[in-house]
């Protein structure tokens, strides 16, 4: 059965009755202990508790208007397991696409496709094929047959479609457009977690996917869709949305600021995923261990230079995230995902994507996830995953400029 927190289940035990439905299978992957137990929030305060029964209490609900609407297709197609959709990476992507292509039938028939690809509760999964439309009974993802990533904000999904669909509108009015994207904003606001961030799936599916999700810059491609709801460009978004896009982004940068991690009293940077209750860092996948993560934080540290008046405390978080930045670049060497890292003393400085809290030392994990200091000891995940990245010297370079606009100050 699908993993799924303890308060979930107590609430939809009825509703989430699935005869035909195959869900997610005990060790289908490594995802961690659950976050939200309903041990976990029942310790909580009083409010604190009443906002988290009811962000679980809403995820069940959905969840179940998903699998009762993929129940109705599987029986009426006389079959008892959904169908893998085709597979198709990298992220669901059209920003490189000019607005003649926007008004070309290639657009239209790609939309027309991925709105079958939407499900009940308002998202999009990853790594699937949306070039055709989706056959009653298949799977909304492309890499199991089972509830899985289903709908998800990871790999830009759901936000990408969303802003892919704004776009649409703009060319072609049709309001099958306009409806895909108000039922993928209200998606974006249910998600929302009491805390401020978003997880990486929602409904929730358990696990690190539960965890606020930094990672594939997931929190920071909310918040830019939510701003760009907010700041009126996308023009059918209506006055309420509008205001309710605000206020979320709002409490998503105040997230931002809380979840930047104090090592030895001093802010540093953001982790790959924090935990949705005490805001610590957590661990994702299994080689994706506890630290301070190089690249991710380049993402949330960008967008909080973008914010038009920012206050003291993401001034503050900015300036500390740059000097973190600077304290940790690494030279001497050259890094790429094929070839792996190797010593080059003209090499441009490089970051670490994970490093350890307290020793400032850069860590790597294979899949046993035991922690590892030297890259040269990584096997099945020597390559396949960016180790070290370049990018925050562009964030540096932006962040001379802001800095000049907004100097440091007391929060």
């Amino acid at each position: 059965m699908l993993r799924r927190t303890a308060v979930v289940v107590a609430v939809a035990v009825t509703a989430m009755a699935m005869p035909v439905m195959a869900q997610a299978t005990p060790g289908q992957e490594n995802v961690g202990p659950d976050l939200l137990p309903a041990s976990r929030i029942a310790a909580l305060p009083a409010p604190e508790r009443a906002a988290w029964m009811a962000y679980v209490a809403e995820s069940a609900r959905l969840h179940a208007i998903d699998t009762a609407a993929m129940n109705a297709e599987l029986r009426s197609a006389k079959v008892t397991q959904m169908i893998k959709a085709p597979y198709k990476a990298p992220n669901f992507e059209y920003f490189d696409k000019n607005e003649a292509w926007f008004r070309s039938d290639s657009a239209l028939l790609l939309a027309d496709a991925v709105l079958t690809f939407q499900t009940p509760s308002g998202g999009w999964s990853k790594r699937t094929d949306m070039t055709q439309p989706r056959a009653p009974g298949m799977s909304y993802y492309s890499e199991t047959p089972d509830w899985h990533y289903m709908p998800t904000f990871d790999n830009g999904a759901t936000t990408g479609q969303m802003r892919f669909f704004a776009r649409v509108f703009a060319a072609h009015p049709d309001n099958r457009y306009a409806v895909a994207y108000h039922n993928g904003l209200a998606l974006l606001f249910a998600a929302q977690q009491p805390n401020g961030c978003w997880p990486q799936t929602f409904p929730l599916e358990g696990g690190y996917h539960d965890a606020i999700t930094f990672n594939d810059d997931a929190t920071v491609l909310v918040l830019t869709t939510l701003d760009e709801a907010a700041s009126g460009r996308v023009p059918f978004a209506y006055p309420g949305e509008r205001q309710r896009a605000s206020a979320s982004a709002r409490r998503g940068v105040a997230c931002l600021v809380a979840t930047q991690v104090i090592v030895g009293g001093k802010r540093t940077v953001w982790g790959q995923q924090h935990d949705p209750l005490s805001l610590e860092v957590v661990p994702a996948r299994t080689y994706e261990i506890v630290g301070l993560a190089g690249r991710e934080s380049v993402p949330i540290m960008t967008y909080l230079m973008r914010l038009p008046s920012p206050d003291s405390h993401v001034v503050n978080a900015v300036h500390t995230a740059a000097a973190w930045f600077r304290a940790h670049a690494i030279s001497g060497y050259h890094y790429d995902g094929a070839s792996g890292l190797r010593a080059d003393a003209n090499g441009a400085p490089i970051w670490a994507r994970l490093t350890e809290m307290g020793t400032d030392r850069p860590i790597f994990a294979n899949r046993d996830g035991i922690k590892l200091y030297d890259w040269n000891k990584l096997t099945d995940r020597r390559t396949g995953y960016g180790w070290f990245s370049t990018e925050p010297a562009e964030a540096l370079r932006t962040y001379d400029k802001w800095a000049l606009v907004h100097p440091a100050r007391a929060p």
